[in-house]
């Protein structure tokens, strides 16, 4: 038995591989950028933003190697079966005000016991919003964290630096199994160092101080747009500009020049995103009326297109009719191994439905749709490896079981390009009744 949550242990080392691979796969791109941003002289607590329900703790686990330990509201901890699962997997609960004053006391004792798992070297990780949002803006941070932080500086008897590294987590969607995820590692906050140049302030100010900064950092790890009434405009113009070919390629060229960074896969993607937003909070600031009414036929685009079942990507980058001619044929080259897809991981999917029938949250649909895939792996395997070598020659029954590994994997990537397809089809015969946005 491991006397503290973040000794090591021989069973959960070896199942954290088998996750690792199992969340890296759930993603069609996986991308970690920054790891030379971790700090290697202290003590480190580990700050995300949270966007996508239990599937950031995934994300964050399977980001590196090694341990870590998480926090969770301690209401999941009430059943004795949760608090010991909950505990082998390194989760500790931490309290809230809505748990009850009472309760909120046991949160000394969660500060003490996060602090010897930083103290011991083990990455703490926290997502101090306090509450999961599935948007590309910031709640206010909870103080917990930098109570954290102060406790291990206090505790400190080798004058070892405590950090509070900001860590952005950037999805493809939040809604949709096999998108894209980036974890992009920021520049760390020095706690230690802080703390003694702001000694002279008083700690209310000196936290206030804390939060700000540590804000401003998350916010440069992701998209980041101000949760006022024009974030869906906003938004809405960002993919319409960054998702178009020729301004993808154009800024990320001049984001480069300028920065002198190379920007590879998604991060570049998130240049683009950026440079956008930034472009638009000009526009707002610098033409308030020119951008109020360019808001407001952007918005009325977002509301027709998802009326009538059209991708904005299909709007930013239209192809013509030999393209999607071509594509069409690649579909429908596809369909023959996506119907025995559908039919092999029917042991899979149909339960994911089910579950996901009784999910109300939708950010947590992807986290529905993780567990199920998991728990149902090996039940799965054996239900494939029974049926085909009972009814059929050991080199075809091997054959079907092989094709039937990536079941789940095909079935979300090919819906997802048969969507866009049928999207891009539906542009072109009713974009003569989009409203007309101009010239963006």
């Amino acid at each position: 038995m491991r006397q503290h949550i973040q000794d090591s242990d021989p069973l959960y080392t070896f199942l954290k591989k088998l996750v690792d691979w199992s969340v890296r796969s759930s993603y069609r791109k996986f991308q970690v950028e920054g790891l030379e941003n971790i700090p290697r002289d202290g003590s480190v607590i580990w700050a995300s933003n949270h966007t996508n329900a239990l599937m950031d703790p995934m994300v964050m686990l399977s980001s590196t190697r090694g341990r870590k330990v998480f926090v969770a509201r301690a209401d999941i901890f009430k059943k004795k079966w949760a608090c010991k699962a909950l505990s082998f997997l390194r989760v500790m609960p931490i309290y809230r005000i809505r748990d009850g004053i009472n309760a909120v006391k046991h949160n000394d004792e969660a500060i003490a016991q996060a602090t010897g798992v930083i103290m011991d070297g083990v990455p703490f990780v926290i997502f101090p919003e306090a509450t999961h949002r599935p948007k590309h803006s910031l709640l206010k941070l909870s103080k917990g964290i930098f109570h954290i932080a102060e406790s291990a500086i206090e505790q400190s008897k080798d004058d070892r630096p405590v950090y509070i590294l900001p860590i952005g987590i950037e999805y493809g969607d939040y809604f949709r199994f096999r998108t894209e995820v980036l974890i992009r590692f920021g520049k760390p906050l020095n706690i230690s160092e802080f703390k003694k140049e702001h000694s002279d302030e008083p700690q209310p100010v000196v936290m206030l101080k804390m939060r700000e900064l540590l804000t401003a950092r998350l916010a440069e790890q992701i998209v980041y747009i101000p949760d006022d009434e024009d974030y869906d405009a906003i938004w809405e113009y960002v993919k319409l500009k960054a998702d178009n070919p020729d301004y993808f390629r154009k800024t990320l060229a001049r984001v480069e020049s300028v920065g002198g960074e190379r920007y590879k896969g998604l991060l570049g993607v998130q240049a683009v995103d950026k440079q956008a937003v930034k472009e638009a909070l000009a526009l707002r600031e610098n033409e308030p009326d020119k951008a109020r009414d360019l808001f407001k036929k952007v918005d009325e685009l977002r509301v027709w297109r998802i009326q009538n079942g059209i991708s904005v990507k299909s709007i930013a980058h239209e192809r013509n009719w030999a393209v999607l001619f071509l594509r069409f044929l690649v579909a429908l080259a596809g369909l023959p191994y996506y119907v025995f897809c559908a039919v092999a991981g029917s042991i899979k999917w149909v339960p994911i439905l089910l579950v996901m029938r009784g999910v109300k949250d939708d950010a947590f649909y992807n986290t529905a749709r993780y567990g199920v895939r998991v728990g149902l792996a090996i039940p799965a395997l054996i239900v494939w490896a029974l049926v085909y070598f009972l009814l059929f020659s050991w080199k075809i029954a091997a054959v079907l079981l092989l094709l039937s590994l990536p079941s789940i994997k095909y079935l979300y990537d090919y819906g997802l390009f048969f969507r866009r397809l049928c999207s891009d089809i539906r542009w072109k015969f009713k974009k003569k009744k989009a409203p007309d946005i101009g010239e963006i």
